[in-house]
């Protein structure tokens, strides 16, 4: 490569990740994504997409990551629109642990501990319409904390589509083909940035993977829908959450350890009995009308979390690993795609050697 040329970076994956990184690195360098499925086609989209600390270990690295990611995404909110992130308020209740701040309580704009008057009140199911059993269950594992919370959030089809305009418009290139090994990519490219996600498992030769199967069904909203989000992920029976996300309901869940497979195991109208324990729409709504989409898909965890490094000798030209994100790829993105960025920028420097007199 000439003094005068840019270096030429290929950007393996097309999902947030790879298009984030992708967007960030346009300005300096010449790129090139490279991926099977990019943007909506991509496994990125089945993501819920709200800001959180999910399914990666809560180190000081990835929590700089995810503060810098809210950042970005709360501007995005306010001036561009068309990105579809908005700010939704929430609530998230605790069953199995006992109260304590979570290592990221500072970054949201809004995060205050539930009182004890609201930890009672959440535990209070009458007039729920709920069997005896039911109630028997919930009060043998009742809430024992709680956090109110305030954090960005995306429709996935409308955010990537979105993303994926931008960095185009800022003259990246996409190639839409599937890998066997990055190798083939040594002779056109000078650097190498793998955000492969699960495709790493065979890319990098990683068998550190843990994956998470996720579930939830999308409903449609109206004027009536709710507008906060609850978290329930302790419900005796089963992961419960509702999120309401630009007109639409997503209501789950699941996050089954060390699944793979995409079929769907999760029945509506129970996800809608579970979500809905403290959601009255939800209650009422009819599974026949409101049914739109099932949405199954794999966290790409980590034993070892989020593996963002400098590789020099796996590969026939050096490889940076940005991959791993769990369920917090969203919540990460624009964090690790300037670090991805600053560890390009220190691999550039002049190497100084110390002349001994």
């Amino acid at each position: 490569m000439q003094n005068n040329q840019k270096k030429k970076i290929a950007i393996v994956g097309g999902g947030v990740v790879g298009l984030t990184s992708a967007l960030v690195l346009s300005s300096e360098y010449d790129v090139t994504i490279i991926a099977e499925k990019v943007g909506v086609k991509s496994d990125s989209w089945k993501a819920t997409a709200i800001w959180h600390v999910y399914l990666v270990p809560e180190t000081e690295e990835i929590l700089s990551w995810a503060q810098y990611s809210l950042e970005v995404l709360c501007k995005l909110s306010i001036t561009d629109k068309t990105s579809s992130v908005e700010l939704v308020k929430g609530v998230e209740l605790f069953r199995n642990s006992e109260p304590t701040f979570p290592s990221w309580s500072h970054i949201p704009p809004l995060f205050k501990m539930l009182s004890e008057n609201e930890i009672t009140e959440y535990n209070n199911y009458n007039n729920r319409e709920l069997t005896t059993a039911e109630i028997f269950s919930l009060q043998s594992k009742p809430i024992k904390w709680g956090y109110h919370i305030e954090a960005p959030t995306a429709d996935m089809n409308i955010y990537l589509l979105w993303l994926q305009s931008k960095v185009v418009a800022s003259g990246v290139k996409i190639i839409e083909k599937k890998l066997n090994n990055l190798n083939e990519l040594s002779d056109s490219y000078d650097l190498i940035i793998n955000c492969s996600g699960f495709g790493a498992r065979e890319l990098a030769d990683d068998t550190n993977f843990e994956v998470y199967k996720g579930q939830y069904f999308i409903l449609k909203g109206g004027d009536t829908a709710p507008t906060v989000y609850v978290g329930d992920d302790d419900h005796p029976l089963g992961m419960a959450y509702m999120i309401p996300r630009a007109g639409e309901i997503m209501i789950g869940g699941s996050a089954e350890k060390n699944v793979e497979d995409l079929e769907l195991t999760l029945e509506l109208d129970d996800t809608i009995k579970r979500a809905g324990l403290y959601v009255p729409w939800l209650r009422t709504c009819s599974s026949a009308d409101q049914a739109r989409q099932p949405v199954v898909g794999i966290r790409p965890c980590r034993t070892t979390g989020v593996r963002l490094e400098l590789d020099k000798t796996s590969f026939k030209i050096p490889v940076i690993h940005n991959y791993g994100h769990g369920g917090s790829g969203f919540s990460l993105c624009w964090g690790c795609a300037e670090a991805v960025k600053k560890l390009i920028a220190e691999t550039e420097k002049p190497t100084h050697t110390k002349i001994h007199s």
